[in-house]
């Protein structure tokens, strides 16, 4: 009987173990929902199988630097990143999402009704890493297919973006790790278009930014490699102020 006694007291003792376990993860998963904001990859279809050339371009050490960075210096209350597909219902409960390579995309037309829903209902995409006239032109294909009438604007260090966090004066060309650590090649990607740097967005029927785009610049690399003592640091220190000033510009406008 004793032995009994002991055997149900070491089951209770599991029992309330495995109880405690499961009230922590879902505890983790409430707090996750109700981060005020989780940095959120669009896991478009498309790119190049088995090359970098795609939506997981610098995952996940960009999104996981991007949110530490933020979550450290604003007030934002920064859960986990996550990814999202174009057509997820999900989408609609993150108020930024991120796509790098997004020359690469090949929107079906339910991923495109779903983003133009988006954004209609006060959604903000960023679009990064992308050079030099045809990649811009490829990525803009896909755009028409969400926004027809999308006429990207260039923005001027002027436009209250640069100056939602930090004052950024100067639009910096930041290079990906191989051309950072190449004294030798250029210091640009995909020809004589791809030199300049600049800054594109759309804006929606009301005046609002509900689409920018970082053209002829590698941010995600700058915040990918933010630990690695080669690569250029001030690189890394405009690639996180940037998305610093366009998160909380995101959530503020």
């Amino acid at each position: 009987m004793r032995n009994w006694s002991k055997l149900a007291a070491k089951w209770v003792g599991l029992a309330f173990l495995l109880l405690l376990m499961w009230l922590s993860v879902n505890a983790d998963v409430q707090n996750e929902d109700n981060a005020g904001f989780r940095f959120a990859r669009l896991q478009y279809p498309g790119g190049v199988p088995d090359y970098i050339k795609n939506w997981y371009t610098d995952y996940p050490a960009m999104d996981s630097h991007t949110a530490r960075y933020v979550g450290h210096h604003t007030r934002i209350d920064v859960g986990s990143p996550t990814l999202v597909k174009p057509s997820s219902p999900e989408l609609f409960r993150y108020p930024f999402i991120y796509s790098v390579e997004p020359e690469q995309m090949i929107l079906e037309p339910r991923d495109a009704a779903n983003l133009r829903e988006y954004l209609e209902r006060g959604g903000f995409w960023f679009a990064d890493d992308f050079h030099g006239d045809r990649e811009l032109r490829e990525f803009l294909d896909q755009l028409h297919r969400v926004m027809p009438e999308a006429s990207p604007v260039e923005l001027n260090v002027s436009h209250p973006l640069f100056h939602s966090f930090y004052d950024i004066n100067e639009i910096i060309q930041v290079t990906n790790d191989g051309i950072a650590k190449c004294a030798e090649c250029d210091q640009w990607e995909n020809g004589p278009s791809g030199k300049i740097p600049k800054v594109f967005a759309i804006f929606d029927k009301h005046g609002r930014i509900c689409v920018l785009m970082a053209w002829n610049t590698d941010l995600g690399d700058g915040l990918e490699w933010a630990d690695d003592s080669t690569y250029p640091q001030r690189y890394s220190a405009y690639s996180a102020r940037f998305l610093t000033n366009v998160i909380v510009y995101a959530m503020t406008h």
